[in-house]
């Protein structure tokens, strides 16, 4: 025991104790084990989010750098006075310049939005919200969208799952996001498919609320009975996306196009877009998941139902 604790001392996790025997030496040598375990899981669940922490600033700097090298360049041309640049080529040279500076800004938003999320600011509002309107403001804001890239948008809201407990704002925003990526991959004739269906949620796969919640109609949260919402988003995508892929899409910075490579002519995302909508459903206690097969991938959320009184 006592090498054991010297070891432990030392910084060695792996270091236990002989416990065997019923005496009162074996008790205290199998309270120090569990304690050695602990403090190993401990210690490799702070190594784990010291590499996530490392990876996220190097895929930061990596996605912030692009952007500003372009423009450095394009400006460092236009200010060369030895090149004489026509006026249609200056032209192209500051909307480059004005769209990378947009993608900076809305990329370093997302950053933002997703901290606050994932740390729990900004309270939720809670309220009950009828789905119909939720899709109506999704199918609106994709209504040019949808026509440029020659794709219908569709909706189907299955009786008792008119609606949802949930924030406006943030559940708009996890429907636009979901929207926005199936219009993205979706083949030109194809549709778009926006779906309410009741969802029956196990108590043992109920998560714990978030605590940063304003509930504006009660307490919020799943039905007794287990009674939930699913929203889906589902696109008719050629490719969809590869089995590899599936446990990474949520991933920061991990970006659908790679995963479907047959669509590599769409433009790319930032990369955050799924993460903020993986936050989002859990800060509302609920869960997202994705099933894919060439032609068809479905995104769906599970939400509680309604606020409970």
């Amino acid at each position: 025991l006592e090498t054991a604790a010297r070891r432990l001392g030392s910084g060695d996790l792996a270091a236990r104790a002989p416990d065997r025997g019923g005496d009162e030496i074996a008790a205290v040598a199998s309270a120090f084990n569990a304690m050695a375990v602990d403090l190993s899981a401990r210690a490799e669940a702070l190594a784990a989010s010291d590499r996530l922490r490392r990876q996220l600033l190097a895929d930061v700097s990596h996605e912030l750098t692009t952007p500003v090298t372009a423009m450095r360049g394009y400006l460092e041309t236009l200010r060369m006075p030895e090149l004489a640049l026509d006026a249609s080529t200056r032209e192209r040279y500051l909307t480059i310049i004005s769209d990378e500076t947009n993608r900076l800004e809305r990329l370093i938003g997302e950053l933002l939005d997703l901290a606050r999320l994932e740390g729990g600011g900004g309270a939720l509002q809670i309220e009950d919200l009828p789905v119909a309107r939720l899709f109506d403001r999704v199918t609106a804001r994709h209504e040019h969208a949808c026509r440029a890239a020659g794709v219908t948008m569709e909706r189907s809201i299955e009786p008792g799952a008119e609606t949802v407990a949930g924030d406006r704002n943030r559940l708009e925003q996890a429907l636009q996001n979901l929207a926005a990526n199936a219009i993205r991959y979706a083949p030109p004739g194809s549709t778009v498919r926006l779906r309410s269906q009741v969802a029956s949620v196990d108590s043992s796969e109920r998560l714990a609320l978030d605590p940063h919640v304003t509930r504006s109609s009660g307490a919020h949260g799943f039905q007794p009975n287990g009674v939930g919402v699913t929203l889906s988003v589902e696109d008719e995508g050629a490719a969809g996306i590869a089995p590899e892929h599936l446990p990474h899409i949520f991933d920061r910075f991990y970006k659908a196009d790679a995963a479907r490579a047959a669509e590599a002519s769409v433009a790319a995302g930032s990369g955050l877009g799924l993460s903020i909508v993986r936050a989002i459903v859990e800060r509302h206690g609920g869960r997202i998941s994705v099933t894919s097969r060439p032609g068809l991938t479905v995104f769906e959320m599970v939400l509680p139902k309604r606020a409970l009184a």
